[in-house]
């Protein structure tokens, strides 16, 4: 068997999950606060003992994964509990799993006064080693609140929006659609010098039409390694084939 097809093969194996992150972009693209996927490839020599040397054959692999940082669009929605950030910063709230960061600001308040997502997990108030989450007791009095994040009702401050965020992009994954969680092994930190814009909402940093022109071209890459593959495999047989009847 000839040892590009292996090549051809890492090809098209790096595109495949090129295929599954673009498409899961594209899915999200009405997700508020969603941040899609990138992927980034390496070449790899080959080293196998007795085989191939280094220069003659190289394999395609993901070489970094990683969530894109790039802010996406704001869009006016009028409704106090509507929060976007501006800057390197997340809201912090609480789930079932622990603390997760997230950009989705969709707020609204339960019937306990606790600040919540439309997920229902509790968004926490900082700063402070422990977090705790955000209680309006008034429910007349409008809520207003500050670039800094501090919200008050009236005269009366309520409580400062806790910010957090990621060492390194690299260290965050998605939890669900708008949801973040650091890597195993890392941490966040806490988050300076984020701008709250209140009656906004951060849409999704993937559009539709990049999303589907990347998909095209991703797709076009995988069928174009799927027939290196098929011809490789053709010459294998056709090999085959003339040394049996050389025989």
């Amino acid at each position: 068997m000839s040892d590009g097809i292996y090549a051809a093969l890492s090809g098209a194996v790096a595109q495949e999950r090129a295929l599954d992150v673009v498409a899961n972009n594209v899915a999200n693209v009405g997700t508020d606060g969603f941040r899609g996927d990138r992927l980034a490839f390496r070449e790899s020599l080959s080293r196998a003992t007795g085989g191939p040397t280094p220069t003659s054959l190289r394999y395609v692999e993901v070489g970094l994964s990683r969530i894109d940082d790039t802010e996406g669009p704001m869009r006016a929605t009028g409704n106090p509990l509507d929060l976007a950030i501006g800057g390197d910063a997340f809201f912090v709230v609480d789930t079932p799993n622990g603390m997760r960061l997230t950009r989705d600001g969709s707020f609204a308040v339960d019937t306990a006064g606790v600040l919540r997502t439309h997920g229902g997990h509790a968004v926490m108030q900082g700063p402070g080693p422990q977090p705790s989450p955000i209680v309006l007791t008034d429910r007349r009095t409008p809520i207003t609140v500050s670039p800094e994040g501090v919200l008050s009702q009236g005269d009366q401050l309520v409580a400062q929006l806790r910010f957090e965020r990621f060492a390194a992009q690299e260290d965050a994954r998605h939890e669900g659609l708008s949801l973040l969680v650091p890597q195993q092994g890392t941490q966040t930190l806490p988050a300076t010098g984020a701008t709250v814009m209140q009656g906004y909402l951060e849409g999704a940093n993937v559009s539709a039409v990049g999303g589907m022109n990347e998909l095209i071209t991703t797709n076009r890459s995988f069928e174009a390694f799927q027939r290196v593959i098929q011809t490789f495999r053709a010459l294998d047989e056709r090999t085959a084939r003339e040394l049996a009847s050389a025989g």
